[in-house]
């Protein structure tokens, strides 16, 4: 963990207004700065930040907190990486608190290791590069690039590049700066030779190389298009699996356009890199693509926190359909809406938006069919199968059933299959049961009430009342003097939500305001993830009128406290039914004495 000097010293030195300015157009309105959010789709500004206090908060979404926050947010990277991000900005030294675990004899091996491939593979992208952009010897493949309808714009922002001719050009190269063979094959720049630990050759020569990178921008592999005409060569070539790249997880082009898939609220899935960056050439900046292999649980995983609407739009070949096929229900799984386009004249994307634009292309997305819909449809519209081969359509369908599970619109889409197969509801549900034997039961989803002719029912999306805890938790984070002059016996029984406790317990030893400002400032840095973040941001946002803290306060305390007297008071209840039972009139008569107290103060 990092040290709390090195947290505040980093958040201290942080100009927030000027970091969240790179993601956010921000103008000037009274003390604070607004804009247009960038983790909620909106045309009317709600998100604003407070330079004096170095907080942000948006009234719409209602998402806070300070620039730790912000970066995990808006990069999808968590708070470790936030923070050496933000220290690397501002020149802050990283001063680390040792833990025993941090000792173990594995951890520091593995640490190097990773430290050292992404040095190498950092280095290799930036050579690669140098070599197409500086190296007149390449001219033919920037003219390539160019024939493509790529700008040098795109392909800087690609970090697009070129590997040298020879077997062992790079390797040599990479020597000179300081690397060693092993970390080179660990990185899966250098292929071994059988049998041999010090001696290999480059894995990529001669190739437009496409830098792959996780979702905080690090590069963890390449991607490789052959230049020359060798046949017993792949003409698409990766990385190999290694302790940084995994097909299963990378998802090319995220971390360039993760702002503008947030911004757009979706996200379209393509097949190859070259389709990412000739769409990104041509407006189309939302664009992902899955490496060349099938989606998975991880690529949804790597979604999460910046969109849950997806289109896709694969190559239309036998392969291609067959891979939103089986993404139909993975989608589903993982509560993410996913439609499929079909581009006319069976063009690929990068060769439709070069012939029709960004906008055409826009618009066929928006009207584009939802996945399931669809892939029921093209089942309905296969004539002359067999019972055999209908029945076998049907079992392939458990795996959609099963994902539909938790889904608003379960009813609807369970009639469509049954119109399609003819089939009941319970013989759905039993066919789904019987593959989930070892999961959670499904039940039938209930049988909608039917709408007026021409309308649809509207599901209406209800706030969740503020409860008494949150309120306290608010008037505390305004007025902390009053919080700081009301002693533990007032609110701690009566404060039921465990966080809000454990965050005013923490909070309540502080001898002065300044000492509250601190802690909570610590818990907001430590918290990342924590919904107290918008509750005390929103707070931290209003303007503190003189002399409202005293009357509001003290009647947020009053109902707190009496929450506290009734958790007291139906103790002592129980405690009365008991001495009744026992027969002790005494204590009887004491606790009745105590009850009459609470019940008149």
């Amino acid at each position: 963990m990092f040290s709390e000097r090195t947290i505040e010293e980093v958040r201290t030195r942080i100009d927030i207004v000027e970091l969240i300015g790179e993601y956010v157009e921000l103008k000037k309105s009274g003390t604070s700065y607004k804009g247009l959010c960038p983790f909620h789709g909106e045309k009317t500004p709600s998100f604003h930040v407070q330079p004096l206090k170095q907080i942000f908060h948006c009234f719409g979404c209602h998402k806070g907190g300070n620039c730790f926050t912000f970066l995990t947010g808006v990069e999808g990277i968590n708070f470790p990486e936030a923070v050496k991000k933000l220290a690397a900005r501002v020149g802050v030294v990283i001063e680390e608190e040792q833990s025993f675990a941090s000792h173990s004899a594995k951890e520091p091996q593995i640490s190097a290791l990773e430290d050292r491939s992404y040095a190498a593979l950092e280095w290799a992208a930036k050579y690669f590069n140098y070599l197409l952009l500086e190296v007149t010897e390449n001219a033919a493949v920037l003219d390539y690039c160019k024939h493509r309808g790529l700008s040098l714009k795109t392909i800087q922002k690609f970090r697009m590049g070129v590997s040298p001719k020879g077997w062992n050009t790079l390797m040599t190269a990479m020597f000179k700066k300081g690397f060693i063979f092993s970390e080179l094959v660990a990185a899966g720049l250098v292929i071994p030779k059988e049998g041999k630990t010090d001696e290999g050759y480059d894995r990529f020569r001669e190739r437009l190389m496409f830098p792959i990178t996780n979702r905080e921008g690090k590069v963890v592999g390449f991607g490789a298009r052959l230049l020359t005409e060798e046949k017993e060569q792949p003409k698409y070539l990766n990385s190999p699996e290694s302790i940084l790249f995994s097909k299963r997880k990378i998802l090319f082009g995220l971390h360039e356009n993760q702002r503008n898939i947030r911004l757009r609220g979706e996200a379209v899935i393509v097949e190859g890199y070259m389709d990412v960056v000739g769409l990104a050439e041509k407006g189309v900046n939302n664009a992902i693509a899955t490496m060349g292999t099938a989606l998975t649980e991880e690529h949804c995983a790597e979604l999460k926190g910046l969109t849950q609407k997806v289109v896709t739009v694969f190559d239309p070949d036998s392969a291609g359909t067959e891979a939103w096929h089986r993404s139909v229900h993975i989608f589903m799984e993982n509560k993410i809406f996913a439609r499929d386009l079909s581009l006319p004249l069976s063009l690929d994307p990068d060769e439709f938006v070069q012939k029709e634009g960004a906008e055409v292309f826009y618009d066929l997305c928006r009207t584009a069919p939802r996945q399931v819909t669809k892939y029921l449809k093209e089942i309905a519209t296969k004539g002359g199968l067999s019972e055999e081969e209908r029945a076998k359509q049907l079992n392939s369908l458990v795996p959609i059933l099963i994902a539909s599970r938790n889904l608003p619109d379960r009813a609807a889409l369970w009639d469509d299959i049954c119109l399609v197969f003819k089939v009941s509801r319970e013989a759905l549900k039993e066919l789904a049961q019987n593959a989930m034997k070892t999961r959670t039961p499904i039940s039938s989803p209930p049988v909608p009430t039917p709408a007026k002719s021409g309308t649809r029912p509207i599901i209406k999306n209800q706030a969740k009342p503020i409860t008494l805890d949150a309120e306290f938790f608010k008037a505390c984070v305004r007025w902390p003097e009053r919080f700081l002059e009301t002693p533990l016996s007032h609110w701690e029984n009566g404060v039921k939500h465990s966080e809000i406790k454990q965050w005013l317990l923490a909070l309540s030893p502080s001898k002065t305001i300044e000492d509250f400002e601190k802690t909570l400032e610590s818990l907001l840095n430590s918290n990342p993830d924590s919904q107290l973040l918008s509750l005390a941001t929103e707070e931290l946002f209003k303007e503190i009128k003189q002399g409202d803290g005293g009357k509001l306060f003290n009647a947020i305390l009053d109902r707190v406290r009496r929450s506290v007297a009734e958790v007291e008071i139906k103790s002592l209840s129980v405690q009365i039914k008991l001495a009744e039972r026992m027969g002790d009139e005494t204590e009887v008569l004491r606790l009745l004495e105590k009850l009459k107290e609470l019940r008149t103060s």
